[in-house]
């Protein structure tokens, strides 16, 4: 189980991942703020959750600090939420306002306890699309990833 990103059209990204866990164990870890800090972002990095109100129209905000001290805040808005197979957001790095993107996840559950995992995210540019993927992401995906399979395979809170 590995995760893969490809280019989409001209704009947009799509990433993939199949998980060892059902459709509600995914969301559940996903969805909890106190779970986010355990598997989001780089591993160098300390996630704090600022805001997280998984509902249309509710905002979130991660913000990440470096081993020098430096914070990157990242934010956006649930436009659309239906627990535990779809979730749209949008996407915005601060020092990049203009450049945020909208991803639509889908959960889909494959049976045998297994889920793929689908994120589609659109970039307003060519060149912002271009940019993430030069960035590293996709190896940062692959990690992140890694660790939110080790919280999912873990007991539930539920």
């Amino acid at each position: 189980m590995t995760t893969s990103v490809a280019r989409v059209g001209d704009r947009a990204l799509r990433v993939e991942r199949v998980f060892d866990g059902t459709p509600e164990r995914v969301w559940e870890v996903m969805t909890d703020p106190a779970l986010i800090p355990q598997w989001w972002g780089p591993a160098h990095h300390d996630p704090t959750v600022v805001e997280m109100d998984v509902c249309p129209g509710g905002r979130w905000r991660v913000e990440l600090t470096g081993g020098n001290g430096t914070v990157f805040g990242f934010s956006g808005e649930y436009l659309e939420v239906v627990a535990p197979h779809r979730l749209v957001q949008t996407f915005v790095f601060d020092p990049f306002p203009d450049a945020g993107t909208t991803e639509s996840l889908v959960l889909e559950d494959t049976g045998g306890g297994c889920t793929v995992l689908r994120v589609d995210i659109m970039h307003p540019t060519p060149e912002g699309r271009d940019q993430q993927l030069a960035s590293g992401m996709e190896q940062g995906m692959r990690a992140t990833h890694d660790r939110l399979q080790a919280l999912v395979a873990g007991p539930s809170r539920a």
